[in-house]
């Protein structure tokens, strides 16, 4: 198999976490507003967070991105500019909040992306429509009138 072959699932992957849409179908939105995520797709019901703490990688990745972009931004304008330090620091406080607050919903979608490649996102199975099927429900209130 090709290596370009082999890279199209995670590759689609990708493109729709950036999209902020389901990784398996690619259709439901993984938020309702704002920062809220949804529990299960609407579209395939496939389910985001399957146990407590998985929203910590997309907090662990949004805090490394943020901490690049901070130190190579601090040492830019240090470099570029001769400011005083009080002013550079209530700027990059302000840059901080801002780039968290936008980057989270990126961030996470990305990591449920991580997961749905490790086999941590899928829908879940519909035991009711398993337990009950059509032709046995019909079966036995049949045999009920008789």
């Amino acid at each position: 198999m090709r290596r370009w072959q082999m890279m199209r699932v995670p590759m689609r992957a990708l493109r729709r976490a950036l999209r902020l849409r389901c990784p398996v179908c690619g259709y439901g939105d993984l938020f309702t507003r704002g920062l809220r995520l949804n529990d299960t797709c609407p579209y395939c019901q496939s389910r985001f967070e399957r146990t407590p703490g998985e929203s910590l990688g997309g907090i662990y990745l949004t805090g490394v991105i943020t901490l690049l972009v901070l130190i190579v931004g601090f040492v830019v304008l240090e470099l570029a500019l001769d400011a005083d330090a009080s002013l550079f620091i209530a700027f990059w406080i302000g840059c901080v909040l801002v780039f968290n607050l936008f980057l989270y919903r990126t961030a996470r979608a990305v990591w449920i992306a991580v997961s749905y490649l490790n086999g941590g996102v899928y829908p879940d199975p519909d035991y009711e429509r398993e337990y009950y099927a059509p032709s046995e429900k019909h079966s036995h209130a049949q045999e009920r009138s008789e």
